[in-house]
């Protein structure tokens, strides 16, 4: 039985979701806290499975909850915030910086309809929740490459792409950090994340790691140093010109954006000068594109499972022989401009 513990100030909130959960045989929901005190109290008393957290409350806010939490004894917690737009959607990558696994919307009365998937979606996120082995945050100490350092890196024209999922977020602001500004290759990126939160996504992670971050728009040439995040249900794929195509066809995997559609694509434009990547996620997206790059003698690099949130997406490459190279999230920039450095052969 899953034990879900709702840390929610809003009685009307935490009744709503209570009662989606309630609906689902394998999910018991174990308590409610009004505020981030009370989510520490009965974290304690109540040992839940997954914890979700709301981010502003009384007396002590969520944020601080989950940093506390996540200090001593982690327990999966999934960040539900209504502001998404607004000054909780940089909270959110906060508290996902800070040990949560998840963020998703506030459930809201839309209709039956609505209701009904909004219900599934925090079931199927509650459930996926369960299943992560939460990790211990750890201060970054990583020797960044401050704006403007110049790198060993060939200037030849290349791209790196990048594939991640859940617990992503942080994983791609610490490998950015550790890149230099003047970094040769555009930066093509495929995060899965709940619609709605990209735009705090991007100015999160621009402000954190001092690239350019922006979501790609149609046909838009692939400029050196700039991060490109595929948009929402969208696929971002590499144009011959090399250039950002964004489509409309079916998911991979469940997914659209895929990074699959992206690391294929790649490959096929950038060949042996496309560098792969992927970060922690659950599920398989990404092994099939990396392989292409790796077909096609490009360097691939998948994060290993010590410092993987969830192991699924580089364990699933690793399983295909897709992944050149594995290591710790900390070592990935590294590898990156070692192989640019080196260049590839023909």
């Amino acid at each position: 039985m899953i034990r879900v513990l709702i840390v929610e100030d809003s009685p009307l909130i935490a009744v709503m979701m209570r009662d989606m959960l309630a609906d689902d045989s394998e999910i018991s929901v174990v308590g409610w806290a009004k505020n981030g005190q009370e989510a520490i109290d009965l974290r304690e008393s109540l040992n839940p499975t997954v914890i979700t957290m709301d981010l502003n409350m009384p007396l002590l806010s969520g944020l601080e909850a989950i940093r506390a939490i996540c200090s001593s004894r982690p327990v999966p917690i999934i960040v539900v915030s209504g502001l998404i737009d607004g000054p909780d959607s940089e909270l959110a990558f906060k508290a996902l910086q800070s040990g949560a696994v998840d963020i998703m919307n506030k459930p809201e009365a839309r209709g039956a309809q609505g209701f009904s998937q909004i219900k599934e979606e925090l079931i199927s996120r509650v459930k996926s929740a369960a299943r992560i082995r939460p990790l211990y945050p750890k201060s970054n100490t990583l020797k960044q490459n401050p704006a403007g350092k110049k790198n060993s890196a060939s200037p030849m024209d290349g791209l790196l792409a990048i594939g991640a999922s859940t617990g992503g977020p942080p994983a791609l602001v610490t490998l950015l950090k550790a890149l230099p500004r003047s970094f040769p290759y555009p930066i093509a990126v495929v995060q899965h994340i709940t619609p709605g939160f990209l735009g705090g996504l991007v100015r999160w992670m621009e402000r954190e790691t001092g690239f350019s971050v922006k979501v790609s728009t149609q046909r838009e040439p692939l400029r050196p140093g700039t991060v490109y995040l595929a948009d929402d249900n969208q696929h971002l794929e590499i144009g011959p010109e090399k250039n950002v195509l964004l489509t409309n066809h079916p998911p991979v995997h469940g997914h659209r954006p895929s990074a699959d559609r992206l690391l294929e694509s790649a490959a096929g434009v950038y060949r042996q000068h496309t560098v792969g990547v992927l970060l922690t996620g659950i599920g398989s997206d990404g092994a099939e594109g990396l392989k292409k790059v790796r077909d096609a003698r490009g360097k691939t690099i998948v994060q290993d499972e010590a410092t993987c949130l969830v192991f699924g997406m580089p364990k699933s490459a690793i399983l295909k022989g897709a992944a050149e190279v594995v290591c710790p999230l900390e070592r990935i920039a590294e590898e990156i401009l070692l192989g640019l450095s080196k260049g590839r052969e023909v």
